[in-house]
């Protein structure tokens, strides 16, 4: 079998929970931009207030200023806890197909049966596996700045936004090195998905107890979600060593995950 081979059955299996998460994400982020309101936002922070209640709206972030900026109501509405669990759906469901889903149904015998190396097969589906996810927020990313400039020109700060999207790419690296990892360290998909999607989850959810109540705050330390300070983001402020510590733990959970798959015993 050829890279090229398994390339089309990775497509073939991703293709479609990709189009759909890419699709909802268009759309609602499409509809966020043009909630905005140049004038003021008293309108929708009352529409939200009446909606939701005021631990949902702390929970999700939703808390704004009546003269947000465009990028502001976007970070709030958009890429704050909603994304996170849009995101980590794809993240666990292709995470889980990429190693361990092969080792449990048995295709991984066949897989091996090729001239390619343990290695080598893995770091392919490490690859695809982030490359999957950049392009979601690449995507995301290109379509937020179109509609923002369709719909109120030179109102969004691009760099910022760019910023942003790059954080978030690097932040869901972590995540989907951490499914990875647990791909690669496990026979069985429900151990592999114990950690690889039990983890990440956990993770998110201490930071929306950490929004809800002001007294579990301290909880941040103890979440790699707080490495994305999108405050300081939007505010110009000091991110980039976070970046680098997203960056460098990611590719550092990746290349552990394939050595670990490399070298040890599979029930084929």
């Amino acid at each position: 079998m050829k890279l090229k081979s398994l390339l089309l059955f990775d497509i073939k299996q991703s293709y479609g929970i990709f189009a759909v998460i890419l699709g909802f994400m268009v759309m609602y982020l499409s509809v966020i931009i043009n909630m905005y309101d140049p004038n003021g936002l008293e309108e929708l922070i009352a529409l939200a207030k009446f909606k939701m209640s005021s631990d949902l709206i702390d929970a999700f972030g939703f808390n704004i200023e009546k003269n947000a900026s465009l990028i502001s109501l976007i970070t709030s509405y958009f890429y704050g806890m909603l994304i996170y669990f849009i995101l980590i759906i794809y993240v666990i469901i292709v995470g889980n197909r990429m190693i361990v889903e092969h080792v449990n149904k048995g295709t991984m015998g066949y897989l091996l049966s090729t001239p390619h190396t343990r290695t080598k097969i893995a770091s392919f589906q490490a690859i695809f596996f982030i490359v999957g996810i950049f392009l979601l927020l690449f995507i995301l990313m290109i379509v937020g700045i179109i509609v923002s400039e369709i719909s109120f020109p030179g109102l969004l700060d691009i760099k910022a936004y760019i910023m942003l999207n790059l954080g978030m790419f690097l932040l869901f690296g972590m995540f989907s090195s951490i499914s990875f990892l647990a791909s690669c360290c496990f026979n069985e998909t429900k151990n592999a998905l114990a950690i690889g999607a039990g983890l990440p989850l956990l993770f998110i959810m201490i930071n929306i107890l950490s929004n809800v109540d002001p007294s579990l705050n301290f909880l941040k330390n103890f979440t790699i979600v707080s490495l994305l300070d999108t405050d300081a983001i939007i505010s110009g402020g000091s991110y980039l060593l976070s970046f680098v510590i997203m960056l460098v733990s990611s590719f550092a959970l990746f290349i552990i995950g394939i050595k670990i798959f490399a070298k040890r015993d599979l029930s084929l």
